[in-house]
């Protein structure tokens, strides 16, 4: 009896640590908390993991992100395939993997994914470990951070689906230089402005088939919230349409945006090559301060979000 409560217990720990080295459940600030998803309440559903590996994708790749001189962020998104796509058209074959949208049967289900760190890309000496929960309640996203690391040293690193041998496509990152290192080359990749209908991103591709520097940094503007049907931006002749085909405004259009946008080949080499260091510009969120001032003036609230609801998606 007493072992049995010892495994119940240790078991529990264990589970809670996994949902808790998700960062993104305390999106959009380390700082605070408050503003997260409640780990309790979604703890505490208890829902079985009712997903196979085989219904699960690593659908925007890898990235890493915010690199210390001893660790640095890794993210994924792995997400279930859903049965149909948001409307009630017949299909057939595969349904698409960028299954985002408000009228898609939503599961409270836990998916669990693995990651692993290593100097090699074999992995033969793993350096850093460790076991997380997603959810429908952050879209499925991972957000870790392995720790452990050595200064300015380049690993590799990859999602696994827990239990099984479905893994990410292989990430590569870097940490960044010791306070009192003395490195005499940094190679730094600076953008922003990102216009998916604009053109292609080629920009972000070509550093990583150089191999020409080490770290990513992007001033902001990463998506655009305008429709793509010309007011800012027109991709249908070169089949660079940015999804939904109007202007963003909840937080599944966001969603749905990103995705689009994480669709381009170029920027998930760049992803997963350099570890980026970001920042939030006025694409991000001046269009939505501009919607609360309309709020306020109208009844339109199941439409505006907040500026929190783009935080949520962007961190």
């Amino acid at each position: 009896m007493v072992s049995s409560l010892l495994s119940l217990v240790s078991y529990a720990a264990v589970a809670s640590a996994s949902w808790t080295s998700n960062l993104n459940y305390r999106s959009p600030s380390e700082h605070h908390p408050g503003l997260g998803i409640a780990l309790h309440k979604v703890n505490k559903r208890n829902t079985p993991n009712k997903f196979s590996a085989s219904q699960l994708n690593f659908t925007h790749g890898v990235a890493s992100g915010d690199p210390y001189a001893d660790s640095v962020i890794l993210w994924t998104r792995i997400s279930p395939q859903y049965a149909s796509v948001d409307d009630n058209s017949t299909v057939s074959g595969t349904v698409p993997l960028y299954n985002h949208g408000p009228n898609l049967t939503v599961s409270t289900a836990p998916v669990c994914v693995d990651y692993q760190v290593a100097e090699s890309e074999n992995f033969q000496d793993v350096c850093s470990k460790g076991r997380a929960y997603t959810s429908s309640d952050i879209d499925y996203t991972v957000k870790v951070e392995a720790k452990g690391l050595k200064p300015f040293t380049r690993y590799y690193y990859q999602f696994t689906v827990c239990d099984s041998d479905k893994k990410s496509p292989l990430g590569r990152t870097k940490t960044a230089p010791a306070v009192d290192d003395h490195v005499a080359d940094v190679g730094l990749a600076v953008y922003s402005c990102s216009n998916y209908p604009f053109g292609f991103f080629n920009a972000y591709g070509n550093p990583a088939r150089k191999d020409s520097v080490d770290y990513v940094i992007h001033l902001g503007d990463y998506i655009y919230e305008y429709a793509g049907d010309g007011d800012y931006g027109y991709g249908q002749s070169i089949g660079r349409v940015p999804k939904p085909e109007a202007i963003v405004y909840t937080l599944n259009d966001y969603r749905e945006r990103h995705a689009t946008y994480r669709s381009d080949l170029d920027l998930q080499l760049s992803h997963a090559t350099f570890p980026w260091i970001p920042v939030w510009d006025d694409h991000e969120v001046s269009l939505l301060q501009r919607l609360i001032v309309k709020k306020r003036e109208t009844d339109f609230s199941s439409r505006f979000p907040t500026t929190l609801t783009a935080m949520e998606l962007l961190s």
